[in-house]
This record gives C-alpha cells, sequence and structure tokens, in this order.
C-alpha cells in the first residue's frame, strides 16, 4: 500500500458470499473493493448526492485483483483503500484486503475510475473541490477534511447505513 491517505473498511464475509469450496467467491472482492472505495470518499466528503448534484458518474473503465489467500464464512475482513492517481478526468485506487484477526493480506487491487457527464456519457474533468480533495489524499501525509493527519496514517471510515 502506498503512504498516501489510507481507510480501513470492515466485512463480515456472509455465507451466501462463499462458493461450493467454502470460501469467498473471487468476484467478491470487487464488491469488498466497492465498500472501501464509496468508504474512502465518503472520508473525503465526497459522497454521492456530490456526484449527483454536479451531473456526474463514475465509471469503472480498469479493476484488478491479486488474490493472496482464502477467506472463509464469518471471516472479518478489512479493506485498506488508498488514492493512487489522480489526473484530470479519472482517479485510480489501490486496495488490501487483510483478515483481522491474523493480519493476513488476502488480496491486493485497483481500480480505475472515469468521470462522465450523465446526460452525454462523455468523459468530463473533475470539479475542482473534488479534484483538491482527491490530490490532497493521494499525497503522502496528507491531512483530512477536519486538517488533521493521522499519527498512523490510517484513518477510520465512517459507519455503514
Amino acid at each position: 500500500m502506498n503512504q498516501s491517505r489510507v481507510i480501513e473498511s470492515e466485512v463480515r464475509v456472509r455465507y451466501a458470499e462463499t462458493d461450493a469450496e467454502g470460501v469467498v467467491y473471487y468476484a467478491n472482492h470487487f464488491v469488498y473493493m466497492e465498500v472501501g472505495r464509496i468508504s474512502l470518499l465518503r472520508a473525503l466528503g465526497i459522497d454521492r448526492a456530490f456526484w449527483q448534484r454536479a451531473g456526474i458518474g463514475l465509471v469503472i473503465v480498469d479493476a484488478s485483483c491479486k488474490y493472496r489467500a482464502p477467506a472463509y464464512f464469518d471471516d472479518i475482513l478489512v479493506i485498506r483503500t488508498s488514492l493512487e492517481e489522480v489526473r484530470r478526468s479519472s482517479f485510480s485506487m489501490r486496495y488490501d484486503i487483510v483478515n483481522r484477526q491474523t493480519e493476513r493480506l488476502l488480496a491486493e487491487g485497483r481500480t480505475v475510475q472515469v468521470l462522465v457527464d450523465l446526460t452525454t456519457m462523455r468523459t468530463m474533468r473533475l470539479p475542482t473541490e473534488a479534484y483538491e480533495l482527491l490530490s490532497a489524499a493521494a499525497q503522502p501525509n496528507s491531512q483530512g477534511p477536519d486538517g488533521h493527519a493521522a499519527d498512523d496514517g490510517v484513518a477510520p471510515a465512517p459507519p455503514e447505513s
């Protein structure tokens, strides 16, 4: 994980997320990454309403995951999410998914989000406010929206609603 601001989110593996072998089905790791992505954006003050007010859609144009170890029913997973790069009309995020109890790295992921105008579905630039918030969070030892840097570089995510 890079040195930018890291947001931690937790999920408990549900039985329905496991496959016939009793491990988390591989595609569910992308759902866990979505939990991390939304938590990071919320922590920056960029929630779904922000994008809707601006008429912006976020489109995932690239998603990857390297699987390191299995997760099982009822495991508590920690998704550590950080911004990797911020560009004029896109940004990328990195994810480490670890077992909370053992701290074992289970998966590493990456997504690239592109902004589109919801009426034309054409790529558009990040609004200045969002660009500044995302860029600040992508920088090493960046401060949070409250102006304070976390001592350990890890900020808890807001609770799931």
